[in-house]
């Protein structure tokens, strides 16, 4: 029911929305809010939906473009963006981009971890596995796990399901990033066990709301991804 009402909003706030004028835009912006919080920040129980506010414009821009260009799978976010236009998907990913970083608040509804599972998950997170190449999720995401500009996102505050997801489907070649793909190269070196541990983890940090993107140069990645156009990585 929340699906078809969803496609139901969207038909109407987007058809036809390549051009959509100042007074109008943020009407448009309605059928975003139903998966995406009216600022957002997520909504609660839609588990595969993540928070918006405050990511990279760039990352934005190119999760849109991915939806409507067939890189990420999505029957939902395909239909709503399949005619919108460069201009009008950069439009969208710097409004979200400039709202106040927040998120739904963390997942206490998740399953607990264990101290061990917790323990895993917190290194892969701040330290990754230098045994199989598979690099620290800090490494990429900042060391507060709030993103780099121009093209990392945040990981704070995300649905375990949502991220569980994205990793299968970087794993299945159903969600595909600028080349070189970093991301499907390192969701293929870490255990099913232990990608649900780090989503745990991740969803249930608090305290994340105001964390600003690192500014782009601030740090240097330790390998060459297609979302990180401004820095070479570290040899």
């Amino acid at each position: 029911m929340l699906h078809r009402l969803a496609i139901l909003v969207f038909a109407l706030a987007f058809a036809p929305f390549a051009h959509a004028d100042d007074g109008d835009f943020g009407d448009r912006l309605a059928a975003c809010a139903a998966c995406h919080g009216k600022h957002g920040e997520g909504v609660r129980g839609s588990e595969y939906y993540p928070h918006l506010a405050g990511k990279p414009a760039g990352y934005l821009f190119e999760q849109l473009k991915g939806f409507r260009d067939g890189r990420r799978v999505s029957t939902q976010m395909a239909w709503y963006v399949r005619f919108a236009d460069d201009a009008f998907l950069q439009r969208i990913a710097d409004y979200y981009a400039a709202l106040p970083p927040r998120t739904r608040g963390a997942d206490t509804g998740a399953a607990q971890l264990t101290d061990e599972r917790r323990r895993v998950a917190q290194g892969l997170v701040e330290h990754g596995d230098p045994a199989h190449k598979v690099p620290a999720c800090s490494a990429c995401h900042g060391a507060n796990l709030a993103g780099l500009e121009p093209g990392v996102p945040a990981l704070l505050g995300l649905p375990v399901d949502y991220v569980i997801a994205q990793f299968g489907a970087w794993r299945e070649g159903i969600r595909n990033g600028a080349p070189p793909d970093c991301m499907h190269d390192v969701a293929g070196k870490i255990a099913a066990d232990d990608i649900r541990a780090i989503a745990v983890y991740l969803s249930q940090q608090s305290n994340v709301d105001g964390l600003r993107p690192a500014p782009a140069g601030s740090f240097v990645p330790p390998q060459a991804c297609g979302s990180l156009p401004h820095a070479e990585a570290a040899q």
